[in-house]
């Protein structure tokens, strides 16, 4: 898994993308995801900027127990 941000401004239309790809997104909080070498590619090929991240950084958040 690679862990990406995405500028504000492009947010909304980058993320409609990566779902329609069919692949899983994951949403992380501070505007972070999780997303496929696949996804990498259709964000550069629509020139949507985002930078990556080092993954060891990344706090996972933890697990919550379902009422």
């Amino acid at each position: 898994m690679i862990y990406i941000q995405i500028k504000d401004s492009y947010r909304a239309n980058a993320f409609l993308l990566l779902v329609k790809s069919g692949f899983p997104v994951v949403c992380l909080p501070g505007k972070r995801y999780g997303v496929r070498e696949e996804h990498l590619k259709i964000l550069r090929r629509k020139r949507i900027p985002f930078k990556k991240l080092n993954a060891s950084k990344i706090p996972m958040p933890e697990p919550t127990l379902a009422l």
